[in-house]
């Protein structure tokens, strides 16, 4: 039941949160990794359910990964990754987590839509 392309992200979605992820504080960064380590335990602790939790999973991974080997990361770069990290871990967002088969289609497609930015703006030099 747990179908990806049942959400998906308008343009105009995507506005929105653009100009959410301008306000997001660099700063916070040790806290939200903090906290999405402590997500993504609990997620496994109870079991992974769906193939939507797994790839969502994986994508924050990848996120982490990008984050934290490459030092450089412009600014915009970082400030998406924390968004898609700090969507992921509050568990009100468009569809809340706790919604039964769906609640993490939301989180899943802001991940995507965050990493294949992320991925086609990194500097030339930065791989992942």
């Amino acid at each position: 039941m747990n179908d990806i392309k049942l959400f998906q992200i308008t343009e105009e979605d995507k506005a929105h949160y653009k100009n959410i992820i301008k306000d997001i504080d660099i700063n916070h960064k040790d806290v939200i990794l903090k906290v999405l380590e402590e997500k993504i335990q609990i997620m496994f602790n109870d079991g992974i359910a769906n193939k939507v939790e797994i790839e969502l999973i994986e994508s924050m991974i990848k996120l982490v990964h990008i984050l934290n080997t490459h030092v450089d990361l412009p600014k915009q770069i970082i400030q998406e990754i924390l968004f898609a990290m700090s969507y992921f871990i509050d568990e009100n967002d468009e569809i809340p987590d706790t919604t039964l088969e769906f609640g993490y289609l939301d989180d899943i497609m802001v991940a995507n839509w965050i990493l294949d930015d992320v991925q086609k703006n990194l500097p030339e030099k930065i791989t992942t």
